[in-house]
């Protein structure tokens, strides 16, 4: 038995807080109930008494019997809740403790992948719930898990490994040579295998495989070209466990060895090569199957392809005349190497792969894998008409398939799947577990034991035909309660998306006026500034030319000539006019001489100390005058003191949020992180459009994070 180290921690979590639950105990005891009334009913005394496959026959009967209950049915709402519940918690741990890279969106993906892939492991016969993954492309752990449950045959797998350990020369093909040359040419060569080019790992695992499988058919004649395509997807599939330095372990080849030969046993007969008229039929009757698609849904391309093919097949025209002879002929051989290669090396890999998953997870599904790839064949040329329509001739629609058909994408495929085909297939797949189970049989009750036969009363007999009335009547109502709980829950999802819509809109529209705002912020906020600007040019332009006048008048004062020969009166005016106040007059009563008031005068004067020249001294206020400003300026954009400091903080972290922002735009636009130089190999135009995606996405980020903000500030 498996040890619980095989499962994730969340997981474990959530089935002991299951167990602990009401819903979960009245589960067990409704379930108990059915089991001990088929006991009865088989005249078993103990249930330990039944073999492992009656036990396993028992639960499964038990199970759909009560399956409609409301035990079941709040059991099963429990267990959803709690699951979601123990995921988040887990991934919300994860994003605080271990402060991961990925997204919590990755972290909730990669813990429920973990958990289908943990669960699988312990319950392989699970395998069958992977048919709710119709339409969808696996992930890559879920992948190779699933390919290894539909594709397991343990007796293929072992008559390789013993061949290894006795005799490892008869598991390569006297050919090796010249396939490893054509593996290797095939990998360089075909550009939708550029994941695995130049892989040593996948180069010699492709060679291993492939030279065992010519070794088996004893025969030599070289192997099939569609061989050769087959067997790409197997190893891409495998390439995570590949070094692409060193060639592969004898284990994963083992295991590849194992699902490239059971796959080539499974094929549908249009998909051989060998060149039977038993083959070739299945062939014509699969293209039949695709042209019933194009004609109802891409009638014109049908036309279209009856028209290419009309010159060769004028016999056939002539005795059986139609456009549906002339449609299957000519889908008969457009179709042919599509098929026999099943679309490898003309979808590119992502896409290859997710019809591969389809077409793997319905196999066991009779009639599902045919049906698959003419839903896939005819989706593939509809998606192509417009360029099918042009050409005129068979090699034309060749060239268009072969050119355009790398082109395709999944989602693609998804939206045309989705619409046209999803039903049918999904029913195709899901028939089996749709056949009817034996289910109890409510009207028979619990027959006491035979010691209280004469306290009970005994239920009365029924006919076969009034129980089985009965149960179709209850089986009606059933389904009439089933429908209106559908409509009911119909009707309250659309009111949740009604009220998630208006929710969004109002949402919207409040971001729009905070844009708005801010908008009108900022373009007050540069008219200021301009303002500003244009004072500071106005006080600069006076400061300068206030500084040329000084500078013109110090240079004319420093050329101006001096007198030769100052006489006593011309000395005596200047220095009474700058030094001394001007003499009395004879109403103030003074009679000193003129000369003596000048020595008088000159005998307390000083010498003045030495001044800055006036050019100096505005050069030295206009600096002064700058630097206030500067400092004003650093005070304004950096802040003072606290302020300063949470500032700089702020900022810290807006470059950090930045760098998150463009490592996650990286992902949304490349679909994974820019390796050192990868960015660089790009050409200018695709730089461009990276870079201008990149800051589309980085400035709704922020805007919407800015929304939220003064949104919970409100």
């Amino acid at each position: 038995m498996a040890g619980p180290k095989y499962f994730p921690k969340w997981l474990l979590n959530c089935k002991e807080d299951i167990t602990q639950t009401k819903e979960w105990n009245a589960f067990l005891l409704e379930l108990n109930d059915a089991i001990q009334q088929q006991l009865t009913q088989n005249h078993v005394q103990y249930f330990t008494d039944l073999s492992d496959a009656e036990k396993e026959l028992f639960m499964q009967r038990a199970t759909k019997a009560i399956e409609g209950g409301a035990a079941f049915q709040n059991m099963y709402g429990k267990v959803s809740m709690l699951m979601d519940q123990h995921l988040n918690e887990d991934v919300a741990r994860q994003l605080m403790e271990d402060s991961p890279l990925d997204t919590k969106t990755d972290l909730v993906v990669e813990g429920a992948e973990e958990g289908v892939v943990s669960l699988l492991k312990k319950w392989p016969e699970m395998k069958s719930k992977l048919h709710v993954c119709l339409n969808q492309p696996l992930a890559q752990p879920i992948r190779q898990l699933s390919w290894r449950l539909f594709l397991t045959n343990p007796k293929v797998r072992k008559t390789y490994i013993d061949l290894l350990n006795g005799n490892p020369r008869s598991a390569i093909s006297p050919l090796d040579l010249e396939i490893s040359q054509k593996c290797e040419q095939l990998l360089i060569s075909e550009p939708t295998f550029f994941n695995i080019k130049g892989s040593v790992g996948a180069f010699y695992a492709m060679k291993a495989t492939l030279s065992y499988h010519h070794a088996l058919q004893r025969t030599n004649s070289r192997l099939r070209d569609t061989d050769y395509m087959l067997v790409v997807p197997f190893v891409e599939v495998t390439s995570p466990g590949l070094s692409r330095r060193e060639p592969a372990p004898g284990k994963v080849v083992a295991l590849m060895v194992e699902e490239f030969l059971t796959f080539l046993d499974t094929r549908p007969g249009f998909m051989l090569d060998s060149g039977s008229e038993t083959e070739f039929e299945e062939m014509k009757g699969f293209a039949q199957k695709v042209g019933s698609i194009l004609q109802e849904l891409y009638p014109n391309l049908a036309s279209a392809i009856s028209d290419a093919y009309l010159p060769a097949r004028e016999k056939i025209v002539a005795t059986e005349s139609g456009s549906q002879v002339l449609l299957k002929e000519g889908l008969t051989e457009l179709l042919r190497p599509i098929v026999r290669s099943m679309l490898v090396g003309y979808l590119k890999m992502e896409t290859l792969l997710y019809v591969w998953d389809n077409y793997v997870i319905g196999l066991d599904a009779p009639g599902f894998s045919t049906e698959w790839l003419a839903v896939v064949c005819a989706t593939m040329l509809g998606l192509m008409q417009d360029k099918l329509k042009e050409a005129k001739a068979p090699a034309a629609m060749e060239n268009v398939i072969r050119r355009e058909s790398p082109l395709l994408a999944v989602p693609q495929f998804q939206y045309e799947i989705k619409r046209h085909h999803y039903r049918n297939l999904y029913s195709l797949l899901t028939a089996d577990q749709k056949a009817a189970m034996p289910v109890l049989d409510p009207t028979q009750a619990i027959h006491p034991p035979w010691r209280h036969w004469y306290n009970d009363l005994i239920p009365p007999y029924t006919k076969p035909q009034d129980r089985r009335r009965a149960r179709e009547e209850r089986e009606a109502e059933r389904e009439r309660v089933q429908q209106q709980k559908r409509e009911a829950e119909t009707q309250r999802r659309e009111k949740e998306e009604r009220e998630r819509k208006r929710g969004e809109d109002e949402y919207m529209s409040a971001v729009s006026a905070e844009r708005a705002r801010l908008e009108e912020e900022r373009r007050e906020m540069q008219r200021q500034l301009q303002e500003e600007r244009y004072r500071r040019e106005q006080a600069e332009q006076q400061a300068q030319e206030q500084i040329a006048m000084l500078r013109r008048e110090v240079e004319a004062l420093r050329h101006k000539p001096k007198s030769p020969a100052p006489s006593v009166f011309s000395v005596g005016s200047y220095i009474s006019r700058v030094l001394i106040p001007p003499p009395p007059t004879p109403a103030s009563g003074m009679s000193q001489p003129v000369l003596s008031t000048i020595q008088e005068s000159r005998t307390p004067v000083r010498t003045p100390s030495r001044q800055a020249t006036p050019a100096k001294q505005t050069l030295s206020v206009v600096l002064d005058f700058l630097g206030k400003i500067r400092h004003s300026m650093d005070t304004i954009a950096h802040g003072d003191g606290s302020d300063r400091q949470r500032l700089d903080r702020e900022t810290d972290g807006f470059i950090r949020q930045n760098v998150e922002d463009l490592k996650q735009a990286q992902v949304e636009v490349f679909g994974h992180r820019l390796q050192p130089g990868e960015f660089e190999s790009l050409t200018a135009q695709q730089q461009q459009d990276s870079s201008d995606k990149m800051m589309q996405l980085m400035q709704r980020w922020r805007e919407d994070r800015r929304a939220q903000e003064l949104a919970s500030r409100r």
